[in-house]
Order: C-alpha cells, then sequence, then structure tokens
C-alpha cells in the first residue's frame, strides 16, 4: 500500500468523506429547520391552546392568559390561529416578516407534555427527516450544540448522523477542505491526491477497509468524482455564505461588516445552506428561556427575540422562493401566579402545560391545515396526555415528522421510515397540514 494512502487513511478525514460522498439534497423534499428555546419558554402562553372541541378554555390562569372570558387575542397566518394579542413571539415574527408571507405559512401548535429543564426530551427529528432523503450537497445536517443531535435535545425515534457544529461562519467553510495530516499539503499535492484516489477502482478501495480510518477512507474513494476535484481545487467558489444574496442578507440584518460568530450570521449561515440545498437538517438553539424569575419582562423579552428568529426563517423561505418546514420546541413550559387578568408574572415550570409548533411554508399556496392544533389542552390548563401525542414528546416529534412527509405528499413513505408507530386511524387524527 502506498505510503501516502496509509497517511490519508489516518489523517482524520471525515471531514473529506462528506464531502467528496455527495447526494441529492432532497429532491423536491422541502428544507427542515428546528428551532429549540432551551430552558422552558412559555409556547403555551403566545398562540392560544384550546379545547378538544377547539374552544377556548374556561380559564388560562396558571398560563398567564387569565379567565378565557376576558382573553383577548388576534387571529394570524393562514390558518387563522390564535394568540394572545401582547404575544412576544407573535410581536417578533411579525417585526421579522411580511403579512405576505405568514399568509402563505400554516402554523399548528402541537400540546405535549415535556420535562423541564432536560436537554433528554425526545425533540429531535433529523434523524427521521434525513432517512426520508434530505441530505446536503457539500454539507452535513448542521447544529450548534456539541451533542450528537446539535441540540440540547434527544433524537426521536432514529438517531442522526453526527452533525457539523456551526458556532461562526467558518466552521462551515473549513470544513470543506480536509484536516490533520493532509492540511500540510500545498493546494497542488491536494488537487493530484484527490485526482488520484477518484482514479481507484472499487476493488482497490474495498481492499484498504481494514486500514486504520479505512473504511471512511474507502466510502470516499468509490463514491469520489470529477466535481469534488473541483471542490478541492476551490472550496471557496461554494455558495455557502449568506452575503452572497443581499435579499437574504438583508434579512438576517447581516454585511461584510458583521461578526461571523454572531448569531444573526450564524443563523443566516445555516439556514442558507439549507435552502440552497449544501446542507441536510438544521437544529439551531437559543438559550435562556428558564425565565421564571418572578415578572413577566425578561420572559417577554425572551420570546420577542425567539419571534424574530421565527421570523426570519419564514422570510428566508420567502425570499430564495423556497418551500420550508419549521419547528420549534422547548423543555417543559411556564407557569404564572394564579391570575383572572392576562399578564401575571411568571413563576415557576410546568412541563405539563409545554407545546411544539410546526409551519409550513408554501411560495405558490399558502399549505392547507384543517386546525390551528394537534392535540388540545383539557381544563385543567395541560395537554390532554390521553391524545396520541400528548404525553410524549417523542410521539409528537413522529407526528410532526408524518405532516412534514404529507406536507411533501410523501406520506405513503411514513410507515417506512418509522414503521409501527402510527395506526392508520392515529395517522387520519394527526395529519393536519397538506
Amino acid at each position: 500500500m502506498p505510503t501516502w494512502l496509509n497517511l490519508f487513511a489516518k489523517a482524520g478525514v471525515a471531514e473529506a468523506a462528506d464531502l467528496v460522498c455527495t447526494s441529492a439534497a432532497g429532491g423536491d423534499m422541502a428544507p427542515f429547520i428546528t428551532l429549540k428555546l432551551s430552558g422552558g419558554a412559555g409556547l403555551s402562553s403566545n398562540y392560544v391552546p384550546l379545547d378538544q372541541n377547539k374552544q377556548l378554555l374556561p380559564s388560562y390562569t396558571k398560563i398567564g392568559l387569565g379567565k378565557g372570558s376576558s382573553l383577548r387575542t388576534v387571529l394570524e397566518f393562514s390558518n387563522n390561529v390564535p394568540f394572545y394579542v401582547l404575544s412576544g413571539i407573535l410581536a417578533g415574527v411579525r417585526t421579522s416578516s411580511s403579512a405576505e408571507t405568514r399568509l402563505k405559512t400554516a402554523f399548528v401548535g402541537v400540546p405535549v407534555r415535556s420535562q423541564d429543564d432536560s436537554s433528554g426530551n425526545k425533540f429531535d427529528i433529523s434523524g427521521m427527516v434525513a432517512k426520508a432523503g434530505v441530505q446536503g450537497k457539500i454539507l452535513p445536517n448542521l447544529g450548534r450544540v456539541n451533542s450528537e443531535t446539535g441540540l440540547n435535545a434527544n433524537y426521536a425515534l432514529l438517531r442522526p448522523a453526527a452533525p457539523l457544529v456551526v458556532s461562526r461562519f467558518e466552521d462551515v467553510a473549513g470544513s470543506l477542505g480536509v484536516s490533520g495530516s493532509l492540511s500540510k499539503l500545498s493546494q497542488l499535492q491536494k488537487e493530484k491526491l484527490f485526482s488520484a484516489v477518484n482514479r481507484m477502482t472499487a476493488s482497490q478501495a474495498k481492499a484498504i477497509e481494514n486500514m486504520s480510518g479505512g473504511k471512511t477512507l474507502s466510502r470516499l474513494i468509490q463514491c469520489a468524482n470529477i466535481g469534488n476535484e473541483s471542490l478541492i481545487a476551490n472550496s471557496t467558489s461554494q455558495n455557502i455564505s449568506p452575503l452572497g444574496n443581499p435579499a437574504f442578507a438583508t434579512v438576517w440584518g447581516i454585511n461584510a461588516n458583521t461578526s461571523t460568530s454572531s448569531q444573526d450570521f450564524v443563523f443566516a449561515t445555516m439556514v442558507f445552506n439549507a435552502l440552497n440545498g449544501n446542507a441536510g437538517t438544521i437544529n439551531l438553539d437559543i438559550g435562556g428561556y428558564d425565565y421564571h424569575d418572578g415578572t413577566r419582562t425578561s420572559g417577554d423579552t425572551r420570546d420577542t427575540a425567539a419571534g424574530v428568529v421565527i421570523g426570519r426563517i419564514l422570510e428566508s423561505f420567502a425570499v430564495m422562493g423556497k418551500k420550508g418546514f419549521l419547528v420549534v420546541c422547548s423543555d417543559g413550559s411556564v407557569a404564572s401566579s394564579e391570575s383572572e387578568i392576562a399578564g401575571a408574572e411568571w413563576t415557576s415550570d410546568r412541563g405539563t402545560g409545554g407545546s411544539m409548533y410546526m409551519l409550513a411554508y408554501d411560495p405558490s399556496m399558502a399549505p392547507s391545515a384543517k386546525a390551528t392544533q394537534l392535540g388540545h389542552f383539557t381544563d385543567g390548563q395541560v395537554a390532554d396526555d390521553t391524545f396520541i401525542t400528548g404525553g410524549s414528546a417523542e410521539k409528537a416529534a413522529a407526528a410532526i415528522f408524518a405532516n412534514y412527509m404529507n406536507f411533501n405528499k410523501k406520506v405513503n413513505q411514513v410507515e417506512t421510515i418509522i414503521p409501527r408507530t402510527f395506526s392508520t386511524a392515529e395517522l387520519d387524527k394527526i395529519l393536519i397540514v397538506s
């Protein structure tokens, strides 16, 4: 075996393997993005959860919205979802997205109980989405947290491939090169090396699998192609920077002077690469949502900041002219002091009153949504755990995945990807978005 090949197999070439082994970016599948608000945000206190008959609850006194009879709401999105009139999340969304974009977005609240302040909640859907075919052309799944999901959350049903953790733009740009011992080669040497690899046969590749690092190298060799030689020759030619699209950069408020490690620039980079097909699923994570400090002010401020990010993601779909699917989740939820007047201060955790959100955008027409929520609340102001998804974050995540597949007109593949998770009768109950 040539000396350089032994070096190559031991050089830590996981990045190069993901780089060279390109695949289709999910074809016509909508990009899939998750936004995790770590800490226990009051998602059920922004959109207004309804009862089993899709009516207001008699009371929302435990979740900061007062009596149902006096609750002031406003309708938003294509399916007229009721929000608390002073919702911080809605205020943020309206700040960063256009009315036209929201009219082409279906929003569904998903009441579900989850553990407070826990990274063990099974919210992550990226394994299912990847198995459905959403793969990046030159980048893997992207995440924000150094975990197996890229989130402060566990995976639901299917373990995803390890994500590329992005803390600054350079993490993405740097992943499109080679590292370890190979980084010491000149640019010309790197190009010649990958050209040689590209000419190796499948049988030659198979022969090196027993080497240290051989399986990764073998995979690289078997799927190498001439297009990847060009990528190694000039990785900067790839369309990875959000600044390359002025309209997109404007959505995120970034420019050439913006720090590439700022949240805005990092989120913009991750979302941009999902929408142009470079990356697979995107997992965004924001801390600071354990805000029960005896006030309402800090919580409203954090909710508004989350709403701004949600609105920017939706507006990114619009600017790029792409269908898109967004999930918002948090660890449990929050309780207010018992009050019949909306706006009471946040006092403690309350995971039984939690919710997730799913939002589907289509630039050509508003997605169909037969309801504003999946599941419901009880008169006790908690997610009904007798419903299919109400008592399990993992089941709720799987149901959201089923809706994502329905949105992509591929619901017939759900049973293949997550077999025996839902019966036909259950699917009929949980499919809301199409």
